[in-house]
């Protein structure tokens, strides 16, 4: 290529580079909107009005009573890196504010018929201005209320191309709301209102007490996110974490409905979801996602928001920091406090008729008690055991064969009361001060199990066998012995190869008794783990699962009462290794409207 046609630099031309800026900033209305609502916010609004036509693409209007925009400044506002929100160096260390790049308006007005109407307080007029594809008119005086009303029509008129890639207008409004959504949980004391062509899809009043706070967060996720959700606030040197943790048992198969928020700011972020779903570990299936409204706080210089031109992305000073905060944070209220609401809201429905006719025919069958031996996996004696723990628990003793019935009086500290019948040797039946307890006993006694072999293994607490517990296996097995091996050892168990289709175990945890070891290893090398290769929590939890008490099994008020005792001194226990509830509390409300009580 010769000299002179060698391409010259040259500066581009306002609205092409304006144009070149929305493609970052305005992706659909959906993006509009967020950049209008959280000016209105930066503005100290405090009711905010949005109008869709055409779910945003023909009309977008938001309108706010904030502080307005001076009418010598209104012009200026359409200028690329025009702001009022920072001017040094400094405050982009330290941003306080949710917009501050001056990016999103002259953006806006390039691709669209943009009009903004405002009044500062204490001025007796406001004034409009028109923009059209970027070309902006003469300002005109007007009437309004203090305030600031952005309308912004046509959407991409001028860009064809990028009109093709918006979806229906049913579809653009879906995003428009959960932008809404999302903006709303962050700021209560603003109150939003929502219409589509004329008609009020959704409605927030301002929140300025934890109730109304409560209500509107019940609003957006729902009644059941609130009743199995724990409200947390952890703080810990200058990081600070609030708000509402779902229990494991209340998951979604998509998430959804997961709400972090940096500074009031939300955000997705590779270190936040890592800690979010490291926390959830051993409590929640695989594929399965809980839900959440969190927010955390730190002081604006340790965190970078100037990172995405949408300001969707985030990075923090010490990364680690902030993953061990939020980790430690979450796991510890999902062991400590997840099992004082083991709940898990469930419908109740009265009896058809023609259930009622079934059960009715069968009520005569006399229900005849069986006892067996207590528990095989209590290692210090089922007496000991029942007097040091379960006896406090009652006022009456039961008889050594079960045949009299515990009283109904309670003791008040122990949160699964007291045994009082078994379900299908499925299920144990209990009741405590707030109503009627189920408990699935293969997976409360698979979370006990667990939790032990876990502090067993960090502990290096081993039994080892005299007698090495051997074990004939088929060359499957074997290989799949030889290639989850390293797991199996991260787990506790110490096994070699003993000679061809042989294998000895020399050592395990003290959790589980010693002669179930080696049918746990046969049953856990039948087919090929699903745990990675050093996954010794994943190896622990197949173990704990392959050494419960079967769903067959018949179990005595002692056994039933011990297996509540450990139970409730587990952390976690709300739910099983795979995520299943352990635990459902029916409360006497729940009850009284089964048999239609009160009405």
């Amino acid at each position: 290529m010769s000299a002179d046609q060698t391409p010259r630099v040259h500066r581009l031309d306002s609205t092409l580079a304006n144009q070149i800026a929305a493609g970052e900033v305005v992706e659909r209305p959906a993006s509009i909107l967020k950049e209008l609502l959280e000016n209105s916010l930066d503005a100290g609004a405090t009711r905010i009005t949005i109008h869709l036509e055409g779910g945003g693409i023909d009309l977008l209007s938001v309108e706010d009573d904030g502080i307005g925009i001076l009418s010598e400044d209104l012009a200026l506002a359409l200028e690329r890196h025009a702001t009022s929100k920072v001017a040094t160096w400094e405050d982009l260390q330290a941003i306080h504010t949710m917009g501050f790049r001056g990016e999103a308006l002259p953006a806006i007005a390039s691709v669209s018929r943009l009009e903004i109407l405002s009044r500062v307080h204490g001025q007796n007029q406001a004034t409009r201005l028109r923009v059209t594809g970027g070309a902006a008119s003469v300002t005109e005086l007007s009437a309004r209320a203090p305030g600031t009303t952005v309308r912004v029509a046509d959407l991409f008129f001028n860009v064809p191309a990028r009109r093709k890639f918006l979806r229906t207008a049913a579809a653009e409004l879906v995003r428009n709301q959960k932008v809404l959504r999302q903006i709303a949980l962050a700021n209560f004391p603003v109150a939003f209102q929502l219409f589509q062509n004329g008609r009020s899809l959704a409605q927030f009043p301002a929140a300025t007490d934890a109730e109304s706070r409560a209500a509107r967060v019940a609003t957006i996720l729902g009644e059941g996110f609130l009743a199995n959700a724990l409200y947390i606030e952890q703080e810990d040197q200058g990081l600070s974490l609030s708000g509402w943790l779902g229990l494991p048992t209340y998951n979604r198969a998509r998430g959804d409905e997961q709400y972090f928020y940096v500074n009031s700011r939300p955000v997705r972020d590779p270190v936040i979801t890592h800690a979010l779903r490291a926390s959830y570990n051993d409590v929640l299936f695989q594929d399965r996602h809980p839900l959440y409204v969190l927010y955390l706080k730190l002081p604006p210089e340790r965190v970078d928001v100037n990172v995405h031109p949408a300001k969707a992305e985030v990075r923090f000073r010490d990364s680690r920091e902030i993953h061990d905060f939020l980790f430690h944070t979450l796991r510890r209220v999902i062991a400590e406090q997840g099992g004082e609401h083991p709940q898990v809201t469930v419908p109740i429905q009265p009896l058809s008729p023609a259930s009622a006719s079934a059960m009715q025919s069968s009520v005569s069958r006399a229900y005849q008690h069986q006892t067996q031996r207590p528990l095989s996996a209590v290692q210090d004696g089922p007496g000991a055991y029942w007097e040091r723990l379960v006896v406090p628990a009652l006022t009456f003793v039961p008889s050594p064969d079960g045949s009299a019935a515990p009283t109904q009086e309670l003791a008040p500290d122990y949160p699964l009361g007291q045994a009082l019948a078994q379900i299908h040797a499925r299920f144990i039946l209990a009741q405590n001060r707030e109503g009627m307890i189920l408990i699935d006993q293969h997976a409360a006694h698979e979370r006990i199990l667990y939790e032990k072999m876990k502090v067993a293994v960090q502990q290096n607490d081993k039994q080892v066998f005299i007698i090495p517990e051997y074990l004939h296996v088929t060359a499957t097995q074997m290989a799949y012995f030889e290639a989850k091996q390293d797991a199996l050892q991260a787990a506790g168990l110490e096994i070699s190869v003993a000679g061809p289709g042989t294998l000895a175990i020399h050592a395990a945890p003290k959790a589980i008794a010693a002669a179930t070891y080696g049918q746990i290893v046969a049953d856990l090398l039948a087919e090929e783990p699903a745990w990675a290769e050093k996954d010794s929590d994943a190896a622990l939890a197949d173990m704990a699962c392959r050494a419960a008490i079967k769903t067959s099994r018949r179990l005595s008020l002692e056994e039933m009462n011990s297996l509540l005792r450990q139970l409730e001194a587990t952390p976690r226990f709300g739910q099983c290794n795979h995520g299943r509830p352990t635990v459902v509390q029916f409360s006497l409300t729940d009850l009284d409207r089964l048999f239609l009580r009160g009405r």
